[in-house]
């Protein structure tokens, strides 16, 4: 037999039984498996290289969601930021439209010293001498006091205008603390009804009831004070007057 033959017989015996013998693929890394189709034959190797795989895979939608909501979360407070100042601009112009409206009302009705000349007002006014003590049960001793007033133009005349009255008694005679008797308001939406207007006789009777019982003292004092609704001029006056005491 020649030499070559003998080679060749060997080499074929060899091929066999490295064929027969099992073969167990040598994995260096296990993330390499499915690149390697030799490696998906064994089981082992597969699961092994699952196991690796795993916790990656796990991971990565876990880190997607917490992306979409980081960004959910910044849109929406872009959103209120956007929506708070789009707020505080209209705010803000809504403010200087009322201020302009309220500078334009002013400018319209203000009267100057000019308009003054041309309309007729009340400068001064004036209590009636007949103010005094009135009484209405018929009993000894007033139930309060009446007050007669004229508002009074720069011609002495006698003006029916709407304003704001205040009357205020006193009974100087008693202590300071104590002398203020009693304070009477009324408003100009009600004016009109004290208004007493006949022959030679033009003024507005407010009466004034005792508010915490008859003074100690005959003598009063009176002080009224009048708010011309258009001018918004305050004319005040001041007297005294004589009431009845019962026994």
């Amino acid at each position: 037999m020649r030499i070559a033959d003998c080679g060749r017989i060997v080499h074929r015996r060899l091929w066999i039984a490295d064929w027969q013998r099992p073969q167990v693929p040598r994995i260096r890394n296990p993330h390499s498996a499915f690149c390697n189709p030799s490696a998906l034959r064994n089981p082992q190797s597969t699961i092994a290289c699952l196991l690796a795989f795993l916790p990656a895979c796990l991971l990565l939608p876990a880190a997607g969601c917490v992306d979409q909501e980081v960004l959910k979360l910044r849109r929406e407070n872009t959103m209120l930021k956007e929506a708070v100042e789009a707020k505080d601009h209209k705010l803000a112009a809504q403010q200087a439209a009322i201020q302009e409206l309220h500078k334009r009302l002013a400018e319209a009705t203000a009267i100057t010293e000019e308009d003054l000349k041309k309309i007729f007002y009340p400068e001064r006014l004036v209590i009636d001498t007949l103010s005094g003590g009135y009484n209405d049960d018929g009993q000894p001793g007033d139930d309060g006091v009446v007050v007669y007033l004229k508002p009074v133009d720069r011609d002495g005349d006698t003006l029916k205008v709407v304003g704001d009255i205040r009357i205020e008694l006193y009974d100087l005679a008693s202590p300071p603390g104590e002398n203020r008797i009693g304070v009477y308001e009324v408003r100009a939406d009600d004016v009109h009804q004290l208004w007493y207007g006949k022959f030679l006789t033009y003024h507005y009777t407010v009466k004034c009831p005792w508010q915490s019982g008859p003074p100690r003292h005959r003598e009063l004092t009176i002080r009224a004070m009048f708010v011309d609704y258009l001018t918004q001029r305050v004319i005040t006056a001041q007297t005294t007057c004589n009431v009845n005491l019962a026994p």
